[in-house]
């Protein structure tokens, strides 16, 4: 493969990677990584994007704390809609999907869990029950690490 940067020879190994696009802290363990060793460019070959999506989204939704505000923004984006397709669903005014994704307001427990509800409902999982709603702790947002690996041709997460 040619850098399209210099047009060097570009060297491919399977490494982790760092996914910025998500907008969260996503590792991806083990895919392939393109490196121009003249000029230092890169390109990575990221499979299956939207079962990446969905993994990403379902461990967000599993994990105990509060949703972070960039948690919030990427589930929105996740389920395809804007802020006030999602303030619709959650009955507030569209304002306040800003000021939660905007760090000037915390989001309530009421409205997490629903957003969660809404994201486990879009795609199904046995391992993601209404039960698991009532384990979320009322301490402070933090987003949570989350590892991503490719396997058998999808996409599995880390335990988060």
């Amino acid at each position: 493969m040619k850098c399209i940067e210099c047009g060097g020879t570009m060297k491919t190994r399977r490494e982790n990677y760092r996914y910025d696009a998500s907008g969260l802290p996503v590792t991806l363990g083990g895919v392939e990584v393109s490196r121009c060793p003249k000029c230092g460019a890169h390109e990575v070959a990221i499979p299956h994007l939207e079962e990446l999506h969905r993994v990403i989204a379902l461990a967000v939704i599993s994990k105990n704390a509060r949703l972070a505000p960039q948690e919030i923004r990427f589930l929105r984006r996740f389920l395809d809609w804007s802020g006030a397709e999602l303030a619709r669903h959650l009955g507030v005014d569209a304002s306040t999907i800003s000021r939660w994704e905007n760090r000037q307001q915390a989001m309530g427990p009421v409205a997490d869990r629903l957003l969660r509800l809404i994201v486990g409902c879009r795609q199904p999982e046995r391992t993601y029950t209404v039960e698991k709603l009532t384990e979320v702790r009322a301490a402070p947002a933090k987003p949570v690490r989350i590892g991503v690996r490719e396997a058998k041709g999808t996409w599995r997460a880390d335990a988060a």
